[in-house]
């Protein structure tokens, strides 16, 4: 008679059969995988120390190629921009350290820095542009008209360019230093802007550094504001918008490569030395020949220095 106990010691049997097909079937492949899990193991690690290698290389090719254009920088800049007043701005994204490589290289050109400034984050801010159209009213200088628009940003930006210039709508406009000062002060007062060498009024060409733009929530926003800021520069005064990259879809420099490619010359790659001594000869280049150069290594760059296809 088949009763629970015969049930039982069946399945017990059964589980144990399993159990012991389970152990010697692990013992049986435990070698071979074992081996091929350390093999894939050592071509990842042999991988990776080739990768490093090859980065370390690309490091060291970068650091001799940026010694070689600082030492020819001198040589190749020397008297494009002699007696020609440059201004300065850096925004935000920017290293001082490319600011102070990029002032050291038109002094190397000639160039007279007619003043340094930097923009900072909150003037481009949505949340702050009536702030902005407000300060451009009451700053506006006498010689000037305040214009009617209703982005503070773009209206800060004509007033901050016409001081700092000397230049307004097509047209030279007497400046004065407190002018200047009412101006700069202003923009300190809401931290808006720093100045490194105050702007002397008169420019014959503006440098603008930029690093790659924003990314956050009200990015399109605060990059269409950069570029604003580039084109009231532009619209008086050769200007060059010299950025440390061209990535990103939101980028200032695609945006005005797509819509300003002839009013406001470009660089892409400012953060090292070939892109500075770039910035510098496409300003002498604008100033000198009226050409527009986009320079760099991105998608919209023409060449690396004017002239050199």
């Amino acid at each position: 008679m088949i009763n629970f106990r015969y049930h039982l010691v069946s399945l017990t049997a059964v589980f144990l059969a399993l159990t012991v097909g389970l152990i010697l079937g692990t013992a049986a492949l435990n070698g071979p995988a074992i081996e091929a899990f350390e093999s894939n193991i050592q071509s990842l690690r042999d991988s990776n120390a080739q990768l490093r290698d090859q980065a370390e290389q690309m490091a060291e090719d970068l650091e001799d190629e940026q010694a070689f254009a600082n030492a020819v920088a001198p040589s190749y800049l020397a008297g494009q921009l002699t007696a020609k007043n440059v201004l300065v701005v850096a925004l935000p994204g920017v290293e001082s350290a490319t600011v102070d490589s990029t002032v050291e290289m038109l002094g190397y050109a000639g160039a007279t820095v007619s003043g340094r400034i930097s923009i900072l984050d909150d003037f481009f801010d949505p949340a702050n542009t009536g702030e902005l159209g407000d300060l451009a009213e009451t700053t506006t200088p006498d010689t000037m008209t305040t214009p009617v628009t209703y982005d503070g940003v773009t209206a800060m930006s004509y007033v901050l360019a016409a001081v700092t210039t000397g230049e307004a709508a097509g047209a030279t406009v007497t400046v004065t230093p407190a002018d200047i000062t009412t101006v700069i002060t202003g923009l300190g007062d809401l931290e808006m802007l720093t100045v490194e060498t105050t702007p002397t009024g008169v420019a014959d060409g503006v440098i603008i550094l930029a690093g790659s733009g924003f990314v956050d929530a009200d990015a399109a926003e605060r990059n269409a504001g950069m570029v604003a800021f580039a084109n009231e520069y532009a619209a008086d005064d050769p200007t060059v918008y010299a950025a440390t990259t061209d990535t990103g879809d939101g980028n200032p420099i695609k945006i005005l490569l797509a819509e300003n490619a002839d009013t406001v010359a470009t660089v892409d790659n400012v953060a090292i030395t070939q892109g500075q001594i770039a910035a510098v000869a496409g300003l002498a280049d604008f100033i000198n020949t009226g050409t527009v150069n986009h320079l760099g290594t991105g998608e919209g760059a023409s060449d690396l220095l004017p002239g050199a296809a």
